[in-house]
């Protein structure tokens, strides 16, 4: 080879180069003095993102486009917004027409002169799954960005649900039919209920077909039991309780429909029951499941002064209800009225617990407005008793009388707790017809506070105290946590391992940490 030619190699090509090529770049693009000139280095080829977000390109970091949101929103909390890419033009033009045009306009990075043009932007993200469709893309974007906060608690770090719920609950999601039809079903009825995204209108009967097909599958997945699913029946179970609460606002709702409402929440219980605490550790849905602690002792102080006596009379009655509680003799009995002769000893330690859990809810009204108060509403079925639950299927007139005073408390909750709304307008007035005016002096307060309007005016009828004035309640970013949850977030990976291997401790924990 001629001394005078060298070659470079590079990962694709083999190009010649003469010395005399050198020496003129050289010339041109180095110092004088080359005396310390460094070797120079191809730069290692790597790629660019040039579609990525809005967001990763103002901070001018690298985009993962990641749909229907990119890795760094995700951690942000940001939106992820994609802009529209418009096809290119003129492409398929002569290679002479375009070498003129780059001659003659060599492309530039930026020109100040140029207007400042904001590109389209979209609202729904533009991936769409296989198997899914667009409407279902704008369905899943809807829940992740409003519909999920009806399930989340606020700022506690024992329950931090959001990053569960809006990327852990929706891998589960594609991996499992039933609970997307869930996840789907939710979001159309929630927005159908705001009334006001037309461009996001689900029509009823796709409504209906989400809800049919999350509820069927739900039912086939819990009989199958594979353990592969028990996250996802996990999540579906919560989910479910406020898909199914369509059932209050339907046009045929059936009087006292709650009873069954209320074995929907019980499902829950029966999923961790049937799915082991290291599963759930390793799924990552634990925190859906957590509970706030109850003092039973400082809540039995504040159990309303009529129900206690409502219960002690029972207790001094034996086959029947003492004369002031008793249904007149002319009601025969049937399932539309409550029985005469019932006895209700064995529902007594349940119908005293259910009190104390009810007796929370006025403890924690008393100190104001705040997430801990939503909390308590929430979960306040999850602590009642399986005897209490089979009063209420019964339509024991106690159970329904304790049930009607929880239903004035989900008034407060509707405006965050949106699937919420209604239950109590139809409930309250429902188990008032059902028990009579025989039940009317122990039903007052529920019939009277569904009816007011104002937060603050039915809190003060129902804590029956018309001075009281909500306290300003500071929710700490961090409070302080309890035991069973400090014992919970010890659980590393290789105890996780050592608890498969000794079901009697699982049994121990489960004991603290289980909702029902």
């Amino acid at each position: 080879m001629d001394s005078s030619m060298v070659v470079f190699r590079s990962a694709s090509t083999t190009t010649p180069i003469t010395t005399a090529t050198i020496t003129t770049t050289t010339t041109n693009k180095l110092p004088s003095s080359t005396s310390n000139e460094k070797p120079y280095y191809a730069k290692r080829p790597h790629r660019k993102s040039r579609t990525g977000c809005r967001n990763c390109k103002s901070r001018k970091v690298k985009c993962d486009e990641g749909r229907p949101s990119c890795r760094a929103c995700t951690v942000r909390s940001d939106i992820c917004v994609y802009p529209v890419i418009t096809p290119r033009t003129g492409s398929s033009g002569s290679s002479g027409s375009s070498s003129s045009k780059s001659k003659s306009s060599p492309p530039t990075a930026y020109d100040a002169s140029r207007p400042k043009t904001s590109s389209p932007v979209v609202k729904e993200p533009l991936f769409i799954a296989a198997g899914h469709d667009e409407t279902d893309m704008k369905l899943l974007w809807f829940f992740t960005n409003a519909t999920y906060v009806s399930f989340s608690s606020g700022p506690y770090k024992e329950r931090n649900v959001n990053k569960v719920l809006k990327i852990d609950v929706i891998q589960h999601c594609f991996a499992n039919p039933f609970l997307m039809d869930c996840v789907l079903g939710l979001a159309s009825m929630h927005i159908n209920m705001l009334g006001n995204h037309r461009e996001l209108h689900v029509p009823p009967s796709r409504e209906l077909v989400y809800r049919a097909r999350a509820i069927e599958g739900y039912r086939k997945a819990v009989n199958r039991a594979d353990p592969k699913t028990y996250p996802a029946l996990l999540a579906c179970s919560l989910l479910l309780v406020g898909l199914s609460t369509y059932i209050f606002r339907s046009e045929d709702a059936e009087p006292l429909c709650i009873t069954n409402w209320i074995t929907i929440w019980r499902g829950i219980g029966v999923i961790i029951d049937i799915t082991s605490l290291p599963k759930l550790a390793q799924s990552g849905l634990l925190p859906l499941v957590y509970r706030p602690e109850v003092d039973l002792d400082r809540a039995t102080q504040h159990i309303p002064a009529s129900l206690v006596f409502m219960v002690a009379n029972l207790e001094t009655s034996s086959r029947q209800l003492s004369p002031a509680l008793t249904p007149p003799p002319s009601s025969p009995p049937s399932c539309s009225s409550p029985s005469e002769d019932f006895d209700e000893k064995p529902y007594m330690d349940a119908y005293r617990l259910a009190l104390k859990y009810l007796g929370s809810l006025y403890l924690e009204l008393s100190h104001g407005f705040s997430y801990m108060l939503i909390w308590r509403i929430m979960t306040f079925f999850t602590f009642l008793p399986a005897k209490f639950i089979e009063a209420l299927g019964r339509r024991r007139p106690p159970a329904l009388v304790i049930l009607s005073h929880y239903l004035a408390f989900t008034q407060f909750n509707v405006k965050f707790v949106w699937w919420l709304a209604g239950i109590a307008e139809h409930e309250i007035p429902s188990i008032f017809a059902y028990l009579g005016p025989q039940w009317a002096h122990f039903l007052q307060v529920p019939m009277t506070a569904y009816q007011i309007a104002d937060e603050v005016e039915r809190a003060r009828y129902i804590l029956n105290d018309p001075t009281w004035v909500p306290k300003e309640v500071k929710v700490k970013l961090e409070p302080e946590t309890s035991e069973a949850e400090k014992e919970l977030q010890k659980l590393s990976v290789e105890e996780v391992e050592r608890l498969k291997e000794a079901p009697e401790e699982v049994a121990k924990r489960k004991i603290k940490y289980k909702n029902c």
